[in-house]
């Protein structure tokens, strides 16, 4: 294929071509006509000759080529890395690349630590401080618009989250890439990492954004949350989650790359991230924080108006603060909706949620004054209205709400009926925001909001048992059917089988797992259980053991009979308490997860045989 000269073979058939025109023209004799056909013709099938060989040899070829590092490559990056010294002063000094060294905390420890990073410019190549640099100098330089250098600085500050020493490789077959910068919210460091070519940012540098029309007035201001003066009909916060994502920390990764020029730009605004200022932690200082902020925000806004509060934490403990910190910030629940926010990412381990819970504040104007044992009763009405309201609003086919996510509903309401209260006759607010909390120590509102997430969890029962039935179940019982449950659905978090016992109020549930890992935990089939655990106290003594042992034989011996004679000889009283038999043994007949395909076969057979024994 490369011996051949095919630039001279398309000339020689367009040449032909047009002779064989040309002689048409002419009217020349029929025998030159077909010689010149011919030649044509055999031209046209070396060249579809050609075409088929050139894509046999492409199909052979792998879509993706790997090669090793090569001379070549050596060459122009050392060559890069001498651009980059050559400039490397006067471009820090003008603010082209970081100059900033990193400051110690919490998540930026991790490049110091690991790494021995010090300065924001280590999380990045020379080629990409040279390619960004430039772009820098460009625009400082030669934009005199606000706009356009405001729409560059943008560019740079995306384009940075995909290519950066912290840039990790996407394995998807069809489309591998690198990932974000910040997948997570840290700085992860690389023992690999992926870069980008300048062509591959196109997406990250242009901003494809639409104009909307903003009908009134507007003011963009750069603040902290306790000194705002102004006045606003409805306030949007969400605030942070007890140092679950430390923003003033990680917003120092784009900070920068524009320090020096955000003054200029905008003079109102600063350009650190003022940590110092950053309400955060989960003691006595973040409740404060969080206290000011939200009466100083009720302050501003009328009787009539509201603030939307957006609140996503699995911690009885936190929903508590919320709680005492609403109160004492003179607002009150009076509406709570989970909404869906996240898909799922094999790079969360752990419970988390799809949703987030989405809380409408009001002014508190009531006088009414509660006690504890009024709220228990109150709180557990309304969250089997709230989690009520959610099942009738949840497509059954394509569920958009996780177990997890029903479980988040159950704070929500309670606080709901909580704030409803001017104060609780029990509990000294302004004492419970001062306590240090002691490890293991569990406050009032703490013991409202646990029994919240209890009821939710026998609220929730699982599909193909009786409600009835559900009710009369040990915990450990219904910890095992309702995780089967959410096996079912492909949630395989550890973190929601933790909520779950702690829901039922079962310490330990390790002897129930065959797998423990986060995003690969599952409960031992019956054939996996085999003879453990059975005739012990608490589960190993329950109807719903018997009923797995009964299937564990019926799958061994491929005998339903085995089964059944197990169960009438080992229950004392099985004819009263056959149809709980078969309906245990009927859902864990309908279970689709692999690991259940032969115990699952044997438990329809067994449940048919139950079904149809009489005395």
């Amino acid at each position: 294929m490369r011996a051949r000269d095919w630039l001279a073979e398309d000339a020689r058939l367009g040449a032909a071509g047009a002779e064989r025109a040309a002689l048409r023209a002419a009217k020349a004799p029929k025998a030159r006509i077909d010689a010149q056909n011919k030649v044509l013709i055999a031209l046209i099938t070396a060249q579809a000759e050609r075409a088929a060989d050139l894509k046999t040899l492409a199909d052979r070829l792998p879509g993706a080529l790997y090669r090793a590092v090569e001379p070549d490559d050596l060459q122009r990056e050392a060559l890069v890395l001498s651009l980059l010294r050559e400039r490397f002063d006067d471009w820090q000094a003008k603010g082209y690349i970081p100059s900033r060294p990193i400051t110690p905390g919490d998540k930026t420890d991790e490049p110091i630590r690991t790494r021995g990073w010090t300065h924001w410019h280590h999380l990045f190549t020379p080629r990409q401080l040279v390619a960004f640099g430039a772009l820098n100098s460009f625009a400082i330089g030669e934009l005199t618009q606000k706009i356009e250098l405001t729409a560059c600085l943008l560019g740079i500050s995306r384009s940075i989250n995909w290519t950066s020493r912290l840039t990790g490789w996407d394995p998807s077959a069809a489309n591998e890439k690198s990932n974000a910068t910040f997948q997570n919210q840290a700085l992860n460091t690389m023992t690999v990492y992926a870069v980008r070519a300048l062509p591959s940012l196109n997406s990250s540098w242009y901003l494809a954004q639409r104009d909307y029309l903003c009908i009134g007035s507007k003011s963009v201001q750069l603040g902290d949350a306790r000194s705002i003066s102004e006045l606003c009909d409805v306030w949007l916060t969400d605030p942070p989650y007890a140092d679950a994502i430390n923003y003033h920390e990680l917003s120092e990764f784009f900070l920068a790359w524009y320090e020096r020029h955000l003054p200029r730009l905008f003079p109102d605004w600063y350009a650190d991230s003022k940590r110092a200022l950053a309400i955060r932690g989960s003691g006595k200082d973040f409740r404060e924080g969080m206290v000011d902020a939200y009466s100083n925000l009720a302050v501003h806004m009328p009787d009539n108006g509201m603030q939307i509060v957006m609140f996503t934490h699995q911690d009885a403990g936190v929903w508590a603060d919320l709680a005492l910190i609403l109160w004492a910030a003179g607002l009150r629940v009076t509406a709570a909706w989970t909404i869906a926010t996240e898909t799922e990412s094999a790079l969360k381990e752990g419970n988390y949620v799809q949703g987030t819970v989405l809380m409408v504040l009001r002014k508190q104007t009531s006088d009414a004054v509660a006690f504890l044992d009024e709220i228990v009763p109150q709180v557990e009405i309304e969250v089997e209205h709230q989690l009520k309201s959610m099942l009738d609003l949840d497509d059954k086919e394509d569920p958009n709400f996780s177990d997890a996510d029903y479980q988040l509903a159950a704070y929500a309401a309670a606080l709901r009926v909580l704030t409803q209260y001017k104060g609780i006759e029990d509990i000294d607010v302004a004492c419970e925001l001062a306590r240090e909390r002691k490890r293991g120590a569990e406050s009032p509102i703490e013991r409202i909001i646990e029994d919240a997430v209890r009821t939710a969890s026998n609220v929730l029962v699982p599909n193909g048992i009786d409600a009835q039935l559900w009710k009369r179940l040990t915990p450990e019982e219904k910890l095992y059917l309702k995780c089967l449950e959410v096996e079912s659905h492909g949630d395989s978090r550890s973190g929601v089988f933790q909520e779950f016992a702690r829901g039922f109020g079962v310490r330990d549930y390790r002897f129930m797992l065959e797998s423990g890992k986060a995003n690969q935990t599952r409960l031992k089939t019956a054939t996996e259980f085999k003879r453990r655990e059975w005739g012990t106290d608490g589960f190993g003594s329950s109807l719903l053991r018997h009923a797995l042992f009964a299937v564990y034989q019926a799958a061994d011996q491929d005998s339903t009979k085995v089964g059944l004679n197990y169960l009438k000889t080992e229950i004392r009283d099985y004819w009263t308490q056959r149809e709980i038999l078969v309906e245990m043994i009927s859902f864990l007949g309908g279970l689709p997860m692999p690991p259940w395909a032969r115990d699952a076969e044997a438990a329809r057979l067994l449940a048919g045989a139950l079904a149809n024994d009489h005395v």
